[in-house]
């Protein structure tokens, strides 16, 4: 038998589940957010980058539109080689976050991606920092 005093406090105790887990997945993305941000606006070329990441309920995606500044493909490609690299080495990015799937001038004259550097897809961090042998640090 439930007691009244265990009826009033049964909705304060569904939402603190419910609040919980998404307050500390919205910070979980501001994380990496954050983090993604930093590393990628440290790269000379990078023009401007923006990321959104979502960590809901154990899975989770991150997008990004990263703009480069470039004049020919080659220099495009070496920006996404010292911008992969750098997120190998970033300690603060988690191996399971998911890189830029292109980079491309602010006129869209050119659009290139890791396929450009090697990687067969989109990678990872955890793959990236694997093709590069980089441990973070």
């Amino acid at each position: 038998m439930i007691r009244h005093e265990q009826v009033r406090l049964l909705p304060a105790f569904v939402l603190a589940l419910l609040v919980l887990p998404v307050s500390a997945c919205s910070s979980s993305a501001a994380k990496c957010e954050e983090a993604f941000t930093e590393v990628t606006m440290s790269i000379p070329g990078i023009a401007s980058a923006e990321w959104d990441c979502s960590n809901n309920f154990g899975g989770g995606w991150q997008r990004a539109d990263v703009v480069i500044e470039a004049t020919t493909e080659e220099e495009a490609i070496s920006v996404v080689d010292a911008t992969l690299r750098a997120y190998a080495a970033s300690p603060e990015l988690d191996d399971r976050w998911g890189t830029p799937q292109e980079y491309v001038t602010e006129d869209g004259s050119i659009i290139v991606s890791a396929g450009d550097v090697g990687f067969p897809a989109v990678p990872n961090v955890g793959e990236v920092r694997e093709h590069y042998g980089i441990e973070p640090g």
